[in-house]
């Protein structure tokens, strides 16, 4: 079976560059940097920390080739995962520090475009839950997917991963522990796309090896109006899920909104979180936003990023609430973001963060 995997990724990769002669050559490159000067209790600590990357940031180069007719192409990244600008302003020695792929694929679309194959480090959210797409993606793993679509909007999709091992694995930097993937997503146009699925057998002999059931959704219908749901029930262990909503309305230059999320562990335990959100756009290029977050559970990162990022150098983020404001300017595909996000409770505190993103 690995062996055949393999050798369909190969023939992937070759019908990408087999029109390499009449294809078109896309490059980009981004930059997700900053610094939070975080304080809890006595300790303070400055530590790297991007708050559009929910953590330490990164540095991207990507390529994209594309064929004529748009039946071919291969795409690759290389990234750089602790940006080394701010990282605790000295240089990093994980694997992680070092720039590496961590896409690298080609594809190639058969029988008119019914059948989609793609092989390599993929980058894939074809049936992908929205919010944080943290359900159904191929970002990152290595392995080989098959995507076969029907009818316009519908695709149903099968990725099936492959183990890296050094020395190879310190070089593409793979994800290394990737779910096989089975799913299926359709696309109303103007009306919203649904999600649903199965994470099988991970690559990774953690805690999470096992079956996990998903389901996710957006509605599109309702100008202004962004309704998101993204949902995991895990069959490894005894009834757990993790379900996020967001709902959120655009009226001019304010927009007003809430995440909402729920949650239960292994001992059975239900908890909840509830993170209103606020934004007004005072110029085109400068807006100002607010965040206030409560949770059930203290210990919880499950919802909220911020808590888990900015105080990430000193100690888990234990909050039970959390509140914080920042400004954003923007020009020619750079924001510049000033905040601060105060937390409270066992190892909560403040943190006033930095950060510059800029895409080319």
């Amino acid at each position: 079976m690995k062996r055949l995997v393999i050798v369909a990724m190969v023939l992937a990769l070759v019908g990408a560059f087999a029109f390499a002669d009449a294809a078109t050559l896309k490059w980009s490159a981004n930059t997700y940097t900053g610094f939070a000067l975080a304080t809890q209790g006595s300790n303070t600590n400055i530590e790297a920390y991007d708050y559009s990357w929910v953590g330490a940031g990164a540095i991207r180069f990507g390529a994209t080739l594309t064929s004529a007719d748009g039946n071919a192409g291969f795409n690759s990244r290389l990234q750089m995962s602790q940006n080394p600008l701010f990282a605790n302003f000295g240089p990093g020695t994980a694997n992680g520090d070092i720039a590496v792929f961590n896409q690298l694929n080609g594809w190639v679309k058969l029988f008119g475009g019914v059948l989609t194959v793609r092989g390599g480090i993929l980058d894939d959210y074809t049936i992908a839950t929205p919010i944080w797409n943290n359900y159904g993606r191929d970002d990152g793993d290595f392995g080989l997917s098959l995507d076969l679509a029907p009818v316009a909007g519908l695709d149903i999709v099968y990725f099936q991963p492959v183990p890296v091992t050094a020395p190879i694995a310190n070089i593409l930097s793979p994800a290394g522990g990737g779910f096989s993937i089975v799913g299926v997503a359709y696309a109303a146009k103007d009306i919203g796309k649904i999600e649903l699925g199965a994470q099988l057998t991970s690559l990774a002999t953690t805690a999470t090896t096992g079956t996990q059931l998903y389901l996710g959704g957006n509605v599109s219908a309702i100008k202004g109006l962004t309704l998101q749901l993204e949902a995991i029930y895990n069959l490894y262990t005894t009834g757990t899920f993790t379900a996020l909503e967001n709902v959120s309305y655009s009226a001019g230059a304010l927009t007003v909104g809430t995440y909402v999320g729920e949650a239960t562990n292994a001992a059975g335990t239900f908890n909840w979180g509830l993170e209103p959100t606020v934004s007004y756009k005072i110029m085109d290029n400068f807006s100002v936003n607010a965040i206030v977050n409560v949770y059930s559970d203290k210990g919880q990162t499950w919802m909220s990023p911020i808590d888990a990022g900015a105080f990430a150098g000193i100690a888990a983020g234990e909050t039970s609430w959390g509140a914080g404001v920042s400004g954003i300017f923007s020009l020619s595909g750079a924001n510049f973001t000033v905040g601060d996000y105060y937390a409270g409770g066992t190892n909560g505190g403040n943190a006033f963060y930095v950060n510059l993103d800029v895409a080319l």
